[in-house]
């Protein structure tokens, strides 16, 4: 080190450098110090409010009690006003209220998640496009009419197949001619006919007559894990093969279904028609159908 450098370092340098670093050191610890300080004052500042005290939490639609309830205090600054407090009036407020949304354990209760009219079962059927139309009942093939593609909302066209006489004449005119009173047999033939041209689907049924969608509604009400093991279960996929359609028919439509259905036919081919983009079609069913392949594939490896 060159003699020129250590004669240009003075004493007072270091000294200053320390003063500011003890200074900087006190103003931290102050400042951590009324932070703490308001930290603990407004955690002394709480509010009770009403949180989901039910183990497995509540399931959408569900009757709340007051045992899936309780009270659980937060910081008032965590406080909002759409908020329910934990008071009499508010329990009272909410017990025999219904969930509108799946509730899980501890999570904090509004009251827009609440109402007060149990929630309605098969809903389509209190929204008819016209009061006077009634609900007719078909089997169908699934597979023959587009597997899991049909859904609510979706048109269709349906035909019906119907055996008729087809005299087997030889006469000039087609005439059958009567040997001694003898008539030859008449063959049979099968024609196809447009029983209804359009029609709304408003739901499908199981093989014991359920609706598909109510089933569906059900498995969503539980909690996530024990949703998981039902939809995997071979009884909650039986349950969910359709079997039937639930068609919104007009009076005519429905008179010429009892028509045909009174001549012993049963053989009926549907057809599906172009979807409107603006139908609102329940797509929920493709898209559990699509978890709970991804679960099932889980299980494979």
């Amino acid at each position: 080190m060159k003699v020129n450098s250590i004669r240009g370092i003075k004493p007072g340098n270091k000294l200053y450098k320390k003063v500011l670093a003890v200074g900087i050191s006190i103003m931290v610890v102050v400042a951590s110090f009324i932070f703490l300080n308001d930290v603990n004052r407004e955690a002394k500042n709480t509010v009770e409010i009403i949180r989901v005290k039910a183990p497995d939490g509540i399931p959408a639609g569900s009757l709340i009690a007051e045992k899936d309830i309780e009270g659980y205090s937060i910081i008032q600054r965590e406080f909002t006003s759409d908020m329910l407090r934990y008071s009499e009036d508010n329990i009272r407020e909410v017990v025999n209220k219904y969930s509108l949304y799946t509730l899980r354990k501890k999570s904090i209760l509004y009251m827009d998640q609440l109402t007060a009219e149990r929630p309605l079962k098969n809903a389509w059927i209190y929204g008819f496009s016209d009061p006077q139309n009634e609900i007719l009942t078909l089997p169908y093939n699934y597979m023959e009419c587009g597997g899991d593609i049909l859904m609510p909302g979706d048109r269709v066209r349906v035909r019906v197949l119907e055996e008729k006489e087809a005299p087997q004449g030889d006469g000039i005119d087609g005439s059958v001619p009567n040997y001694g009173g003898f008539q030859p047999s008449s063959k049979k033939e099968v024609q196809a006919q447009i029983l209804f041209d359009s029609i709304i689907i408003k739901d499908l049924l199981n093989s014991r007559g359920h609706s598909i969608y109510e089933v569906y509604k059900e498995a969503l009400k539980l909690a996530a894990d024990k949703r998981e093991s039902v939809m995997q279960s071979d009884q909650f996929l039986n349950n969910i093969q359709p079997k039937s359609l639930v068609l919104e028919a007009t009076s005519r439509q429905a008179e010429a279904y009892a028509k045909f259905k009174g001549k012993g036919v049963q053989s009926f081919t549907f057809t599906i028609l172009q979807r409107n983009k603006d139908v609102n079609i329940l797509d929920q069913l493709s898209t559990i159908e699509k978890e709970v392949q991804s679960w099932a594939g889980k299980g494979a490896n």
